[in-house]
């Protein structure tokens, strides 16, 4: 029994290490179109991260990826944040069909492959996300985007989440990303 406890210590202090990779939500550009103001985003993921995602997958846990983009006014003393922007991705695979499973939050639409790394370059990239009104804004301030990724995990049988919450750190988190400072005027 005391060698059990001893493994499972040492299991519990690696698995922190094995697993704290670093996530990117890069701004890609920002248009305007039609008087609002868009922008796109992509992640830059390692494959060694696809690779732990597909295994955690394939065993019935259910991951969400969480994005965030906050639209930021730069002032003097302290930024003001405009609008901040919530979506995230719930992937999961589906052992009848034999496919994996991304859920978008937003329009609650999935999109199915049978080939995960083919499903995930397409959560990847995030076209023509809604920011603003450019009517609404100045065109002499200086605005920029922050950017975040995050991976959660929740275990798809309720039954074993007492020992997949002890196994497994529940989320994964990286620093904040700044984009270039524009003025809405350099959009057109």
């Amino acid at each position: 029994m005391k060698n059990f406890i001893k493994l499972i210590i040492i299991f519990l202090i690696s698995s922190v290490y094995l697993y704290s990779y670093e996530l990117r939500l890069h701004f890609s550009r920002g248009y305007i179109d039609n008087n609002i103001l868009y922008a796109d985003a992509y992640a830059g993921i390692n494959m060694e991260v696809d690779e732990n995602l597909k295994r955690y997958i394939e065993n019935g846990i259910v991951v969400f990826l969480n994005f965030r983009i906050d639209f930021v006014k730069k002032k003097f003393l302290l930024n003001e944040n405009i609008k901040e922007i919530y979506f995230n991705r719930r992937i999961y695979y589906d052992f009848f069909t034999k496919e994996y499973v991304a859920v978008n939050s937003e329009t609650s639409l999935e999109t199915r492959n049978s080939n995960f790394y083919i499903l995930m370059r397409t959560l990847y990239q995030i076209s023509r996300i809604e920011i603003a009104d450019i009517n609404e804004l100045n065109e002499n301030d200086i605005y920029f985007f922050r950017t975040r990724l995050s991976i959660r995990f929740q275990n798809a049988f309720p039954y074993l989440s007492i020992f997949f919450n002890i196994i497994t750190p529940l989320q994964y988190r990286i620093k904040w990303l700044k984009s270039e400072e524009f003025k809405i005027g350099e959009l057109y």
